[in-house]
């Protein structure tokens, strides 16, 4: 099972037990997706502030040129919606539209049940995995 068929076909498959429709797991999962590219950027972003020499003093210098004298919870917001929508609009467009959706759920429901419940594990582990990186490099100094 590919992590994309684990992450479409979990969506569908727990919607779906609940006598809902199962196509709404499709924006779910695309959601999750976004969120992880974006926690991957953030990572990068991360790694880059800590350990290439003169990154932090650069990169501060463009955002200042950008938003001026905007606080650091306003810059947060702006780029984080705007990134989540942009990351968002393209996963919808391309790997996670109607056609790849069903195609990775007709792969999915044709797991056997104990493969299907291993999905969500398949899908948390690099979550966590990449939770803990930006954890750690938010305190490595």
């Amino acid at each position: 099972m590919t992590f994309l068929e684990a992450l479409y076909g979990s969506q569908y498959y727990e919607i779906h037990q609940k006598g809902k429709d199962g196509n709404k797991g499709r924006m779910n999962g695309n959601l999750f997706l976004s969120a992880l590219i974006i926690l991957l950027l953030f990572a990068l972003i991360l790694f880059a502030i800590n350990f290439v020499p003169g990154y932090n003093e650069s990169i501060t210098k463009i955002i200042e040129s950008i938003f001026g004298n905007a606080s650091g919870k306003t810059i947060g917001k702006i780029l984080g919606i705007a990134s989540l929508g942009i990351i968002y609009l393209v996963i919808n467009n391309t790997i996670g539209n109607k056609q790849n959706f069903n195609k990775r759920v007709e792969k999915f429901m044709q797991y056997p049940d104990e493969v299907k419940k291993k999905a969500n594990a398949k899908l948390l582990v690099p979550f966590f995995v990449l939770l803990a990186i930006v954890v750690i490099l938010t305190f490595v100094k």
